[in-house]
């Protein structure tokens, strides 16, 4: 064993696996592998190597898991560490390893000097990493923490040309498609459904049913998005109070119990995930609002988004409303970061969670890359009914240093199914819809109602009139060729549109 894989056997914590273990391999250079790193016996720590040895292997070539690197610098000895660095100063691994060591001892090191010198290095390597803001820089070592969120919050994601472009794709369609002069006597309605749709599904996500109240006190939430406040505890505490349903739930404050999502199942096995013991959740929460809130750095709008709507839930703040304020923080960053084109003083919301509804077990997996293994890291005994001894056996920077790469692929998807099947496809169905009905309405002489229960009928029958409809008392005054002339104007409209599955009445009906 080698590198993290070494480091693993000797914590005495429980840790989540490493991403990609290193082994050596009869290779003549480190080799990325789909299952491992390769890696050639001169490269590897010497045998009998120090867990300082592996620890500066680690950093050099492995990719960055700072949860690992912390727990690890622990099992390091001061003296140790100052007779490392004091055999090679400027070392740049060493100077990363003496800053990690101090947050991970919560002490300083007692160096002879006042600086270990050398040029400043990144924490993070920009070419490999996407980073963010100068958090810190320590003038001692030399070091520049540059994560995507500080120290006490840092996801990593590794870059990703590929994923970004798409990203960056789809934001420069919304706002082509926001500013399309053809477009725009339709925005406010194609908006109306979006944000109505959003509020719906999300609550449909968590198996419920918003009340009338409930749906427009979200929906204000939703719109005051354009405020772009950043994140604090009493404006989460405020949008929690929104969000939820029972109103024996509402909270004041980030929770100081215990809490833990359970999914049918019999005793200890029903417990499905345990977010971090409230003791270490405020510090993480502090951690991922100054992420949140910052918009230096080379990160992705939406990969930025994907790491606080996933990382708000896996910290889990609230004993309850999580989920929807998870995704409605996706929204919250967004626009907070000016990725959003605004209409008419809104921002022009991408529906991610009718995305999300639609892909329910892709949501699942994405989450479940990181819950999965954090339950692990649990004991959970079963006492009675809904009560449960928790037992955390690992470190709470666990929580606070995850790899993001697999949040960030999903809600990028996410945010091209809700821009093409949700904005694109309503978009196209009110341009058929407001044509069909001005065609109708100039050729014969209707009631509005009458007309529009025409266009439903027919649409959502394939476009074919339903013979059950034609003797319907609302056409009691056309006659049988005057039911075909309307069959063929709305076949004719819609003929560009994707048929809609029974059901769906569309958001665009002309008042």
């Amino acid at each position: 064993m080698i590198g993290y894989e070494f480091l693993l056997s000797r914590i005495q914590l429980r840790m989540p696996p490493t991403i990609k273990p290193a082994q050596i391999r009869p290779v003549t250079r480190v080799e990325e592998m789909p299952d491992l790193l390769a890696i050639p016996r001169h490269v590897a720590p010497p045998d009998g190597g120090s867990v300082l040895d592996h620890i500066l292997f680690a950093l050099k070539h492995e990719t960055t898991q700072l949860a690992i690197l912390h727990e690890a610098l622990k099992l390091v000895s001061e003296e140790t560490l100052l007779g490392a660095l004091t055999a090679q100063r400027q070392g740049v691994y060493l100077r990363k390893a003496a800053f990690i060591w101090e947050k991970a001892n919560g002490r300083e090191l007692e160096l002879p000097w006042d600086s270990t010198g050398g040029n400043y290095v990144d924490m993070f390597d920009r070419q490999e990493y996407y980073t963010g803001a100068l958090w810190e820089r320590s003038q001692k070592y030399r070091v520049n923490f540059n994560g995507i969120g500080p120290y006490e919050f840092c996801p990593i994601v590794k870059k990703d040309p590929a994923l970004e472009q798409r990203g960056q794709a789809i934001l420069e369609r919304l706002r082509a498609w926001s500013t399309n002069p053809e477009n725009a006597e339709i925005l406010d309605r194609v908006m109306n459904w979006a944000y109505l749709s959003e509020t719906r599904d999300s609550y449909a996500i968590e198996n419920e049913a918003p009340s009338p109240d409930k749906e427009r006190a979200f929906l204000g939430a939703m719109e005051h998005l354009r405020d772009r406040a950043p994140l604090t505890e009493e404006y989460l505490v405020g949008l929690q109070n929104v969000v939820i349903t029972n109103d024996l739930k509402l909270e004041r404050s980030f929770r100081d119990t215990q809490n833990w999502l359970q999914r049918g199942g019999h005793g200890a096995l029903a417990v499905r995930y345990v977010p971090p013991p409230p003791d270490a959740m405020r510090s993480l929460m502090d951690g991922l609002m100054r992420m949140a809130n910052s918009r230096e750095g080379d990160v992705p709008p939406l990969v930025r988004a994907a790491l606080v709507s996933f990382g708000f839930v896996f910290i889990h703040p609230f004993m309850d409303g999580n989920g929807r304020l998870s995704r409605l923080l996706a929204h919250h960053n967004l626009n907070f970061n000016e990725a959003l084109p605004t209409i008419n003083g809104n921002p022009a919301i991408l529906p991610l969670s009718i995305a999300m509804k639609k892909n329910e077990g892709d949501y699942l997996a994405a989450l479940e890359a990181f819950s999965k293994p954090a339950r692990q890291l649990w004991d959970v005994t079963y006492v009675a009914d809904n009560d449960f001894i928790l037992t955390f056996r690992s470190s709470p920077v666990i929580y606070a240093h995850w790899a993001g790469n697999r949040a960030a692929e999903f809600v990028t998807n996410c945010a091209h199914l809700a821009l093409e099947q949700s904005l694109v496809d309503e978009t196209i169905f009110v341009h058929a819809y407001d044509e069909a009905y001005d065609r109708i309405d100039r050729q014969f002489d209707l009631p509005n109602r009458t007309i529009n229960l025409l266009i439903q009928w027919i649409r959502q029958n394939n476009c074919r009139m339903p013979q059950r409809r034609r003797n319907a008392t609302e056409l009691l005054l056309l006659k049988p060729a005057q039911i075909d002339q309307i069959e063929a104007i709305v076949a004719e409209c819609f003929s560009q549109e994707t048929p809609a599955p029974a059901g769906q009445d569309g958001y665009a009906v002309p008042s």
